[in-house]
Parts: structure tokens; C-alpha cells; sequence
């Protein structure tokens, strides 16, 4: 697939058929995620590849754990309706998390000192290649963060060390019914880029 027509048609996929997922194809897509700059080209991250059931499973339970913890099942319910159709999706993703045929954990060591915007400078763009690496096979992705409410359960269940820090979760598999690649909508490239200074016409 051309790079662009990936990236204009690569969109949130958060229900799955029930096919596996061939680990060439994610041996390929994880090839590509570690094709991504890092800073001083350090190279932190890891990426933990889970297809085992019950692992799975208990991933999911703690994912909905956290997505109800987070007050995310009252904002679904209450959503207007501009909303409505992304939280009502991502319900049903939080409801079968643990259902999708492999879970991504991207992973980053930490240096120490407080957490800031910048600790994702080295773990972002490889997961944005590891996803768009993925649009290309025909595998939806979806990129969450919600199971941060849990990072401590995560990481004892995955045996996580302690100076490594769970940056994202996602989910992969080919799109289920329902589920459709783009093309994407966007605010207009006008409406959010400046030139020189803001407020610029670029």
C-alpha cells in the first residue's frame, strides 16, 4: 500500500473478527514500529506481543476496570450525539478488550526524574509506524492509554520491570463487522497550521 493512502484511510478499529493474526505479520509490523527515531537514537522501547488466552483475558478485565474506574461507561451513556458514535465504540472495545486476537503493550525505560509530554518523543513515533505498518496489511489498530488506571496490575502480570513504563495498549486484529478503514475526516489543514506566527495564513 502507498505510504498515503495508509495514512489517510488508517482510523480507530476497535471491533475484530475472530481470525488470528499470522505472527509473520507481526513480526513485520513490529519490524517496522522499530524503524522509528528516538532520541540519541537510544532505541527504549519495547513491545510486549500478547495472544495467550487467559493473559488476554485478564488484561481486559483490568482494561474495564479502568475505563469504569475513569467514569469513561457514565461518559458513554451520557455522550451527545456528535460523541456518541466514538464512545459508544470504544464501550464495546472496553467491554471485549480482552477478546481482540493480539494486544500490543508499547513499553518505554525510563531514566529516572518525573514524567513529562516528552517521554513520548521515543515511544509515539515508533507505535504511529507500528500502526500504520499494520493499516497496510489490512489490520486494524486502535491506540488507548486507559489501562494506565491499572499500570501497577499490568506490569506485575506481564512481569514488567520497574523502570520501564507502559505507554500504550493496542489492540490488533482484521476488522470485525462494522469496522471499516477511511478515508478519515479532519479539521482542514488551514484551520490549524500558521505560518511564521500564530494566526499566520499559512
Amino acid at each position: 500500500m502507498e505510504l498515503f493512502e495508509a495514512i489517510h484511510s488508517q482510523r480507530a478499529i476497535r471491533r475484530f473478527n475472530n481470525e488470528p493474526v499470522p505472527d509473520e505479520l507481526v513480526r513485520k509490523i513490529l519490524d517496522a514500529a522499530i524503524r522509528a527515531p528516538s532520541g540519541g537514537n537510544r532505541q527504549p522501547w519495547s513491545f510486549i506481543v500478547v495472544t495467550d488466552t487467559d493473559v488476554k483475558l485478564e488484561l481486559g478485565r483490568l482494561y474495564k476496570e479502568s475505563w469504569v474506574q475513569g467514569g469513561l461507561s457514565k461518559m458513554a451513556r451520557d455522550s451527545d450525539p456528535s460523541t456518541a458514535r466514538v464512545y459508544t465504540s470504544a464501550q464495546y472495545l472496553a467491554d471485549r478488550m480482552g477478546e481482540a486476537p493480539v494486544l500490543i503493550l508499547a513499553c518505554i525505560e525510563m531514566g529516572g526524574g518525573d514524567t513529562s509530554i516528552t517521554t513520548g518523543s521515543s515511544i509515539y513515533p515508533a507505535v504511529q509506524n507500528l500502526m500504520l505498518a499494520a493499516r497496510a496489511l489490512s489490520l486494524g489498530t486502535v491506540l488507548t492509554t486507559i489501562h494506565k488506571g491499572r499500570e501497577a496490575e499490568v506490569k506485575a502480570l506481564l512481569g514488567i520491570p520497574a523502570n520501564v513504563e507502559t505507554a500504550a495498549l493496542i489492540p490488533m486484529g482484521f476488522p470485525g463487522e462494522g469496522a471499516r478503514f477511511g478515508p478519515t475526516r479532519r479539521v482542514p489543514v488551514d484551520e490549524v497550521a500558521h505560518r511564521d506566527r500564530w494566526g499566520g495564513a499559512l
